[in-house]
């Protein structure tokens, strides 16, 4: 599974994955697993984001102007939130 540990690291949605909007919200599933998993907000917005390959540092910059959280807590969330994505299959370095 991809390692964020660089703010250069570059991600994109997997093949993989598939997505629907429902309620304003991401809702996307894993067509070789059969699993879905639904998005709040911020995790929709990355989920956008990730339709273009994207470095970490540009997505910590966006949440932070986006959403006024201070850069390391964007930086610390969104490390776990790709992370456990790349775990599932869901994204995967550019």
């Amino acid at each position: 599974m991809p390692d964020p540990t660089s703010s250069d690291s570059v991600f994109r949605r997997s093949p993989n994955a598939v997505e629907a909007e429902v309620g304003g919200l991401k809702v996307m599933l894993d067509v070789e697993a059969g699993n879905y998993y639904g998005l709040d907000e911020v995790g929709s917005y990355v989920w956008t984001r990730l339709a273009e390959p994207c470095s970490l540092a540009d997505l910590v910059a966006d949440l932070h102007a986006r959403y006024d959280v201070a850069e390391a807590d964007a930086e610390a969330a969104t490390r776990v939130f790709l992370d456990d994505l790349a775990g599932r299959g869901l994204v995967e370095r550019a």
